[in-house]
């Protein structure tokens, strides 16, 4: 149980450094461009934005998922890839649809995907949080300014 656990672990440290580090240079990208989305946007540029951001977080939630599916299928836990890859979404996502279940001498790293996908999970939704936060912002400010022009 401790190597399971110990490997479990391993898993989640390169899913926390992978999502860090997507979110860290989609955040740095985005500082990059704020001046202009200050002076030039609109609510299209806004949907566009967030629909970009959605897009890139969904793929690291994606790479982090295939990373489990990649250690289930090269462990021989499921019969494909596929299945694997299906398995990794439902704990990941804590749908768990029981279908399709690890052996038992592998059965807590489902437990553990589940926990690491619902605070990575959270860490986006707060990351997207902080950049609608920050669009409404810089839509009140024009807002204003556009009010003492008049």
């Amino acid at each position: 149980m401790l190597t399971e656990l110990l490997i479990a672990g391993g898993i989640v440290a390169v899913c926390v450094v992978i999502h860090v580090t997507g979110i860290l240079l989609l955040a740095q990208r985005l500082l990059k461009h704020r001046a202009r989305l200050e002076r030039q946007s609109g609510l299209l540029d806004y949907a566009l934005l967030l629909i970009v951001v959605f897009s890139i977080i969904i793929l690291l939630h994606l790479i982090e998922t295939a990373l489990w599916a990649i250690f289930y299928q090269w462990q021989h836990l499921f019969r494909n890839f596929e299945t694997s890859l299906y398995f990794s979404l439902g704990s990941y996502t804590t749908i768990g649809y029981g279908d399709v279940v690890l052996p038992q001498r592998w059965r807590l790293l489902g437990g553990i995907e589940g926990v690491s996908g619902v605070l990575l999970c959270g860490l986006s939704t707060a990351f997207i949080f902080v950049i609608v936060n920050a669009l409404f912002e810089i839509h009140q400010q024009r807002q204003a300014a556009l009010t003492c022009q008049n």
